[in-house]
């Protein structure tokens, strides 16, 4: 029966036995006696008692009630004892050495061991030899064969045993647990050599690489972002440059950041760098750190002592930071309620930064990217001389030099570097200031070429048979290689693009109602230009055919434009007057694509287009792919009511109709014949009228007949005056307005 208490190690409650507290407090006597004369002795002793209350912790895990004997001896022999180095330090290298290679050995052997003995083997994680979780390499000691071999066969099936491997990396135990304080490999962030948070930094460590590798794979996905957009306006970008972009790398290295620990003992860093933890290793590592805070506390001292008086200002954050280095040196384990709010302040400080230059990078970056995707059609919008010389400059200069600028400035803050920064500093400004120049330069240039629009007359086109019940308007069949379809590159407003010929789909319909009984067709042609006789020479060479075909109205799809005349915003405005009655379909591939306006004028709605489109009251709104019918009231859709039409201009969302042709035909003949039966009641109605009427003026001529209303006119003319003769007295009764009331009175008498 052995006395059990409890002690406080290191902030840890540990239930031991009495005799296992006497051995413990035997060997941290020894370790302070011999680390009396070293440099950081303190530092060091306390790490090596945070390292013995982790092993006292992992012991109480597998189940023990208290720490006893056997386990503070074997905490000691993987630790080491201060005799083991009084030799020299060749035969401490080699006896720690010797010590690794026999923990490497100790799974091997145990496992052959339980072999040997028929005990069952147990499949364990091999952490000496890991290169991820340690689970190739465990399976193969399991088996007994070459580790290698297991790891082809996970590479050649990555696919299939990709989530097995997390199963096994998460239910089968690590080797280290068969030996108290054997070597490791665990993952912690690097606060020695972070830049944010010491994620990437902790993941170089862990597997073996540079820091800038993981920090740049974490920073590709942020690059990729801007060519995630298809639509820039005026153009597209190229489709194979559409990197996908996706925050899973920022919710990564958040989750790592909350939930790794940092590396703050030394014990800590040996084990994120998978090196064995014993007292050799500790003090290297303590003292190391000592070397560095001492050299780093030179400096500083030197340079307040050469610039105390030039850069006073600089003193604070220098002393400030030099506290908290000799703060974090004498307790790195605590942190005070100020660490905590600098640190916030920091995080937040950091996070502005990168928001405001992934700002700057995505968008100089998209307009770079874009401008590439413009140069097929550069030569149809840019002339030649300085205009050219303006452009290349605002692309080279004003959009990549800040790209590779900042780019480069990121990699050498990722790497540290500081050689030459005033250097590239200066060159990288003044590059820039010239794209500024060159920016500023061809906005003036170009928007002069945009400056005057071209005289406004609309031309009639002449139809085949304007009379028709129903007009379909729809694309005309594409002649030529100007319209092919099998294009890799789509710059919108420019498609179809060849040498000499690129294809603008500037067309507008407009719908009007008609003042005749046939439909009407007119075409504006409109343009711009460096002054207006150009505007108007550009407006004269625009071709465009319109055809009819029966009820099929057929336009052509755009506007060809060469490297001679230049695009300058050449535009067709289509107007279609609809009779009362009559239908009208629009094909949606009709409509209109862009307008661009460069320049200024006085005349505000001029400038902006609405003159040219807006200038009738009488336009109809509508909606590709709906049919409509227009009424006295205005254009309405097939099945709706005016009430409730779709406005094209002023609401651009459009309703989404689920109907088939099939069911709009049907619905259409329902109407008609709706109307037909409207029709046919009205004319019997019509008819009835007239026949009541008939009626009613046979018995009033039967009435004027008889012989009382002709004696009744007799006395009453006999009353007044004597006619001159007969004729005149006949002339006076047919003219009574009264008769007829004067006729009821009569009947009602009689």
């Amino acid at each position: 029966m052995k006395k059990v208490i409890n002690i406080n190690f290191q902030g840890r409650v540990v239930p031991i036995e009495e005799t296992s507290y006497d051995i413990l407090k035997q060997y941290v006597e020894a370790l302070r006696r011999f680390f009396a004369n070293e440099e950081g002795k303190e530092e060091i002793i306390n790490d090596i008692e945070s390292r013995i209350a982790e092993l006292f912790a992992e012991t109480l895990k597998k189940g023990s009630t208290c720490i006893t004997d056997i386990d503070v001896n074997n905490i000691i022999s993987s630790m080491g004892r201060p005799e083991d180095f009084d030799g020299e330090e060749e035969n401490v290298k080699t006896q720690l050495g010797g010590e690794q290679k026999k923990q490497d050995n100790s799974y091997q052997q145990q496992a052959n061991q339980q072999q040997f003995n028929g005990e069952p083997r147990r499949l364990f994680r091999d952490e000496n030899h890991k290169v991820l979780g340690g689970v190739c390499s465990g399976i193969a000691n399991y088996f007994g064969i070459d580790r290698i071999i297991i790891r082809i066969l996970a590479i050649v099936f990555f696919g299939l045993m990709f989530i097995p491997y997390l199963i096994v990396w998460i239910a089968v135990p690590s080797s280290a647990t068969k030996v108290i304080g054997s070597m490791r490999k665990r993952l912690f962030r690097d606060m020695d050599d972070k830049i944010l948070a010491g994620v990437a930094s902790g993941l170089g460590n862990y597997f073996g690489v540079s820091a800038w590798i993981p920090r740049v794979i974490f920073l590709i996905p942020f690059l990729s972002f801007v060519t995630r957009w298809s639509h820039w306006g005026l153009f597209d970008f190229p489709h194979f440059l559409s990197l996908s972009f996706s925050p899973g790398a920022t919710i990564i290295y958040i989750i790592l950041w909350l939930i790794l620990p940092e590396a703050i003992t030394s014990a800590d860093k040996l084990e994120m760098k998978g090196q064995p933890v014993d007292l050799n290793s500790i003090k290297q590592t303590i003292q190391t750190d000592m070397e560095g805070f001492k050299g780093r506390a030179e400096k500083f001292g030197e340079e307040i002592k050469e610039k105390a008086q030039e850069f006073g200002k600089e003193f604070a954050p220098k002393a400030q930071q030099f506290g908290n280095e000799a703060a974090y040196a004498a307790r790195r384990g605590s942190r005070g309620l100020g660490g905590v709010i600098a640190l916030i302040a920091k995080i937040f400080a950091y996070f502005i930064l990168g928001c405001v230059l992934f700002s700057i990078v995505a968008a100089l970056f998209g307009i770079g990217v874009a401008c590439l995707g413009l140069l097929p059609v550069k030569d149809f919008i840019i002339t030649d001389g300085w205009q050219n010389v303006f452009a290349w400059g605002t692309l080279v200069l004003f959009i990549w030099v800040p790209v590779i600028g900042i780019i480069t400035w990121i990699i050498r803050k990722l790497i540290k570097a500081k050689r030459n920064s005033f250097i590239l500093r200066a060159g990288f400004i003044s590059l820039n200031t010239l794209g500024w120049v060159c920016l500023i330069c061809l906005i003036a240039s170009i928007s002069k070429d945009f400056r005057y629009s071209n005289n406004q007359v609309e031309e009639a086109v002449t139809l085949t048979n304007a009379k028709v019940d129903k007009l379909e308007v729809r694309l005309s069949g594409f002649e030529g290689k100007y319209f092919r379809n099998d294009r890799w590159l789509e710059i919108e407003p420019f498609t179809g693009l060849t040498d000499d010929t690129v294809y603008v789909p500037n067309t507008r319909i407009r719908i009007t109602k008609s003042k005749t009984d046939s439909f009407k067709v007119t075409i504006l042609k409109m343009s711009n230009g460096y002054t207006k006789e150009q505007a108007n020479q550009l407006a004269e060479k625009m071709t465009y055919n319109i055809s009819q075909t029966d009820s099929v109205l057929a336009l052509y799809k755009g506007i060809t434009i060469n490297k001679t005349d230049k695009f300058r915003n050449q535009r067709i405005i289509i107007t279609i007057a609809v009779p009362v009655g009559k239908r009208i379909f629009i094909d949606d591939k009709i409509g209109w694509k862009h307008n661009v306006h460069i320049g200024f004028n006085n005349d505000w709605d001029n400038r902006w287009g609405r003159r040219d489109f807006y200038n009738n009251d009488d336009e109809q709104d509508w909606d590709a792919n709906k049919e409509y019918v227009m009424t006295v009231k205005g254009l309405e859709r097939i099945g709706r009511s005016v009430s409730s039409k779709y406005n094209y201009k002023n609401n651009h969302s459009s309703d989404n109709d689920d109907k088939s042709p099939e069911e709009l035909r049907q619905e259409l003949e329902q109407r008609q014949r709706e109307l037909d039966e409207e029709k046919r009641q009205l004319q019997r109605g019509v008819e009835e009228k007239l026949r009541q009427i008939d009626e009613d003026k046979r018995k009033l001529e039967k009435s004027i007949d008889s012989p009382a209303v002709k004696t009744y006119r007799y006395q009453k003319t006999a009353a007044t005056t004597k006619p001159a003769n007969c004729n005149q007295l006949a002339s006076d009764f047919f003219e009574d307005d009264m008769l007829p009331s004067r006729l009821s009175n009569y009947r009602v008498a009689g």
